[in-house]
Order: C-alpha cells, then sequence, then structure tokens
C-alpha cells in the first residue's frame, strides 16, 4: 500500500494486512517506561491514539481495539505485577504502517 496524503488520524479503525511486528510500550504511574516487541496477525484491528503536533510524525501510536482480550499476550507477567503498571500502547514506524495496515473506518 503506498503512503496516503495524510497521516492517520486519531480515533480511525486500521486492519492489519498481514502478520506484522510492532513496538509496545509499558507505561507507569512513576516517570519510567519499559519497551519491548510484539506480532500482531492479519486481521486485527487497532484504533490510532490521537496526539501530535507533527503532522508527518515518524511513529504511529495505536491501542488494539480487543486491548484486554491482547493484554496477557502483550504484557509479560512481572510488569502487570509491577504496583505502579498503568496500561500499554503500540507503535511502528509510518512507513512500516502504511506496508502492513488498511484503513477500515473513520475517513477523515
Amino acid at each position: 500500500m503506498s503512503e496516503p496524503a495524510s497521516f492517520p488520524q486519531g480515533g480511525q479503525i486500521w486492519e492489519v494486512t498481514d502478520g506484522c511486528d510492532a513496538h509496545v510500550q509499558f507505561l507507569f504511574t512513576a516517570p519510567i517506561t519499559f519497551s519491548g516487541s510484539c506480532q500482531l496477525a492479519a486481521g486485527e484491528q487497532v484504533r490510532i491514539i490521537a496526539g501530535t503536533a507533527d503532522p508527518q510524525p515518524m511513529n504511529v501510536n495505536f491501542l488494539p481495539v480487543r486491548y484486554e482480550e491482547l493484554h496477557h499476550s502483550l504484557v509479560p507477567l512481572d510488569i502487570r505485577n509491577t504496583p505502579r503498571y498503568k496500561e500499554y500502547i503500540l507503535s511502528v514506524k509510518s512507513a512500516y504502517f502504511y506496508q502492513h495496515f488498511r484503513l477500515i473506518t473513520g475517513l477523515a
């Protein structure tokens, strides 16, 4: 898929077109973040996270539509059991995103 004229917008739903790798960040209430990597299967849907002033940022940040169902498989037990663990988010480089995702809903 070629890169569209506009960057994915917050709230849009995109779908993985083939299996792909993603970066996962584990966020805590303290000013600390850990990260890792994960695999997303074809057909997995994600919701774009709003929030950058840059019209063409280097990364696309998103959450799986099935956030709770995937929580245990994407976040290791030791991280989930850390008292200040809050949530996780996923991201990929923009160019990689356009190669492995297609827009489902939320046309700009």
